[in-house]
């Protein structure tokens, strides 16, 4: 094939490529649709491709310093790792964590309804006999709460101290425990995600079986439990996802799938530890506030609002 020849039968791709080109000097390569990206991943390839060709058939010829010049531009566009980490943490944040969790939402609310099953079990179990409580916490905290030691009778204020140190640090170690327990092929996070949701339940059963205040219980773990529940039953998801990659590793190997599923378990957990970052703001610096129990209410409702709208909308057309 002689050059003039290579080049017209060619050409058309290569000013496609070299009008994305054009594109990308005023905009993002992030601001493409999934079609453009892809229409611009393979006029790269296809004239990578010529330009092997070129460099070996016409190695001093116009040819081959073109498309030097229009693949070396597109890959700089196309791989080029931005030099901006505060823009990598912001479209992370804003974008990738977001429509990362509306990608595994099956696995997530799986991860939630087994949570949920615990705590439904417990709460009835412990309203049916008060003595099931210790099967889920140590004696001494059904001991804290009789009324004898001011607890049934108890204010917020004396009964948080108790239900925080407990629910808090209880909460953050089943949080990375469900994720890391996903090499049991799943199994070690279901148990620790259903146990876990019995502790709440059990909590919750006893409260209510002494007649102590529910508004005033859950003022005082609802503003900072949103957020980490949700955290919770992320890390849940990812367990579920490394679990899922070894029980059904699909075309892969076994060893192959877990490290791709670990992987994109991995990907999450930047804003798993920013959730109980903030969760464990809420609960130092507002949770203990002596102010109404309604009002600490309305600050966990609106909080579990923004975040279903901030799963829900956020990053709708992020590629990653």
């Amino acid at each position: 094939m002689t050059e003039e020849l290579f080049i017209k039968k060619n050409k058309e791709h290569w000013e496609r490529l070299e009008s994305y080109n054009e594109i990308l000097k005023r905009k993002k390569i992030s601001t493409f649709s999934k079609e453009e990206l892809r229409d611009f991943a393979q006029e790269l390839r296809r004239t990578s491709r010529n330009l092997s060709y070129a460099q070996t058939h016409f190695s001093n010829g116009k040819a081959s310093m073109y498309l030097n010049r229009i693949a070396g531009i597109s890959h700089q566009h196309f791989f080029l790792k931005r030099k901006s980490n505060f823009q990598d943490l912001s479209d992370y944040f804003l974008k990738g964590f977001p429509s990362g969790v509306r990608k595994i939402q099956m696995h997530f609310f799986a991860s939630a309804a087994i949570f949920l099953l615990g705590t439904l079990v417990s709460m009835v179990m412990i309203l049916l006999n008060r003595e099931y409580f210790s099967l889920f916490l140590p004696e001494a905290y059904s001991q804290a709460l009789e009324p004898s030691s001011g607890g049934a009778g108890a204010t917020s204020a004396s009964l948080y101290p108790l239900i925080s140190a407990y629910v808090m640090t209880n909460n953050i170690r089943v949080c990375f425990s469900a994720f890391a327990l996903g090499i049991t092929a799943g199994i070690g996070t279901l148990c620790i995600l259903f146990l876990n949701g019995a502790v709440i339940g059990a909590l919750s059963g006893y409260m209510l079986s002494m007649n102590y205040g529910m508004l005033e219980f859950f003022s005082l773990i609802l503003p900072h439990g949103i957020i980490e529940l949700a955290a919770i039953y992320i890390c849940g998801a990812c367990g579920l996802i490394i679990g899922h990659s070894i029980l059904i590793p699909k075309d892969l190997k076994r060893k192959d799938a877990l490290i791709k599923g670990a992987k994109e378990a991995a990907y999450f957990m930047p804003g798993i530890i920013a959730m109980l970052v903030v969760a464990g703001l809420i609960e130092g610096f507002f949770t203990p506030l002596d102010i109404s129990a309604w009002l600490k209410i309305a600050f966990a409702a609106t909080s579990a609002v923004l975040a279903v709208a901030y799963f829900k909308l956020a990053g709708k057309n992020h590629i990653r």
